[in-house]
């Protein structure tokens, strides 16, 4: 993967400018874009989504079930799908063909791939894209009727197609092809088929080839989806539609190349957004739950020990009182940068709840986190925070609170074992650091 540029690495970690960005992608994504809460109300449709149903987004948004897309039953047959791990893996549909109806009540045909949306092993949704194959099939249909008009259509599709012959050699290539995988009008035609994939799918083309041997001409198999490797060597994420056509006596296998890398980001922007909290551009405490549990795993596994810091704004409600709301989001989202600058690529950030944070070291006991802890507390009580112009620059302390993982608690056993620290420190006077396993040791004295 291509690293970012500084530019485009400040650009993303900007919450409001990255949520514009996906509220851009969701708007002109091709495919339409379908949300549902677990009740099956919609609340989230695009303009693709539109053009596809009929129905406007103030028709469709928090007024429709995402039933009433389906003709009767289609709607179950979608979610058992999703259940049974047939297409893509359990909780998701990859590549499922099925019927909608339209606003007039017209049937179309459509491409699904869709995801349970989940917090806590519990269903709270669904997303789904939706793509109009009507197109795909009629294409497919003019391609058997004569060679001349299908080069035109073949031309003509914004979809990349590539025919390879029984010799693994590409025999046809449209323009969309050439476009995408970058390569002079004509570069394609002529070569190995397995050059135009990953070295790892080397027996992609001879394994599809011998699939295909064993049906009828014309056989379309199901999309799949996997790397294409572009002229430079990039890989490009494409879901491939293969079927087997004989032309002039001659048999290939015609590949439809679409390319996916919008949708990959889409779906990326969404899971993203769905553990990152918009303040600070740090993890949600959701995000925490899930990754404090699987290092718990990983540390009885491994007899490895790892702690949390648990962060409490000092006197956070006098700030605010004082100087507004907005003055105590700056001084979150600054400490939210704080925590990004001064712990391990390793090291975690959370917000967990108000003005409480959490950090996840792994590897590492009560005592190594006491040094990053103290780091922290000390560098930000000296960032100057000006409130009003006319006054003196004002400085936020922290009571931060330590706790190490011991195989026999749960992770809610750790937090709190971190919380009880934290409110030692306050206690104590407050901007200081103070260790779950120190408050023990003493009382043990």
């Amino acid at each position: 993967m291509t690293p970012l540029t500084d530019s485009t690495a400040t650009f993303l970690n900007s919450p409001e400018r990255r949520s514009g960005f996906l509220e851009n992608v969701v708007r002109t994504c091709p495919e339409g874009i379908i949300a549902n809460d677990g009740e099956g109300t919609i609340f989230l449709y695009n303009a693709s989504a539109q053009r596809i149903f009929g129905y406007a987004p103030e028709e469709a948004i928090g007024k429709m079930n995402a039933s009433q897309l389906y003709p009767p039953g289609g709607a179950r047959d979608v979610k058992e799908y999703i259940f049974s791990g047939e297409y893509g893996g359990r909780g998701q549909l990859v590549d499922f063909e099925t019927e909608i109806v339209r606003k007039d009540g017209k049937r179309a045909p459509i491409r699904l791939c869709c995801a349970l949306l989940q917090e806590n092993n519990h269903e709270i949704g669904t997303i789904g894209f939706f793509t109009d194959i009507s197109d795909r099939r009629a294409l497919q249909e003019r391609f058997l009727e004569s060679e001349e008009r299908f080069r035109g259509i073949y031309e003509s599709a914004r979809d990349a197609i590539i025919s390879v012959g029984e010799n693994g050699k590409v025999m046809l290539a449209n323009r969309a092809a050439h476009e995408l995988l970058g390569y002079d009008e004509g570069g394609i035609p002529g070569m190995e088929a397995v050059r135009l994939l990953p070295s790892r799918f080397a027996d992609y083309w001879k394994e599809v080839s011998l699939y295909t041997s064993r049906r009828d001409p014309g056989h379309e198999r199901g999309n799949i989806e996997l790397p294409a490797l572009s002229k430079d060597g990039r890989e490009i994420p494409v879901e491939v539609t293969l079927a087997e056509n004989t032309v002039r006596g001659q048999r290939m296998m015609t590949a439809i190349f679409r390319d996916v890398s919008d949708r990959k980001t889409l779906e990326e922007e969404l899971r993203l957004k769905s553990i990152t909290d918009p303040l600070t551009g740090l993890y949600n405490r959701r995000h925490f739950l899930a990754l404090a549990g699987k290092e718990a795993e990983r540390s009885i596994r491994n007899r490895i020990p790892f702690s949390v810091l648990l962060i409490d704004v000092d006197h956070f409600k006098q700030y605010n009182d004082a100087f507004g709301h907005l003055e105590g989001d700056k001084a979150l989202g600054a400490l939210g940068e704080q925590i990004r600058k001064n712990f391990r690529t390793m090291d975690t950030g959370f917000r967990y709840g108000g003005e409480e944070f959490l950090v996840l070291l792994p590897e590492t006991s009560s005592a190594e986190a006491m040094v990053p802890a103290e780091r922290l507390r000390i560098r930000f009580s000296e960032v100057a925070f000006r409130p009003h112009p006319e006054e003196q620059p004002r400085n936020v302390t922290l009571s931060i609170g330590i706790a190490e993982f011991r195989n026999g608690i749960s992770v809610d056993d750790l937090v709190r074992s971190a919380d009880r620290a934290m409110y030692a420190a306050k206690n104590a006077g407050r901007n200081r650091t103070v260790s779950h396993e120190h408050l023990v040791a003493r009382s043990d004295a």
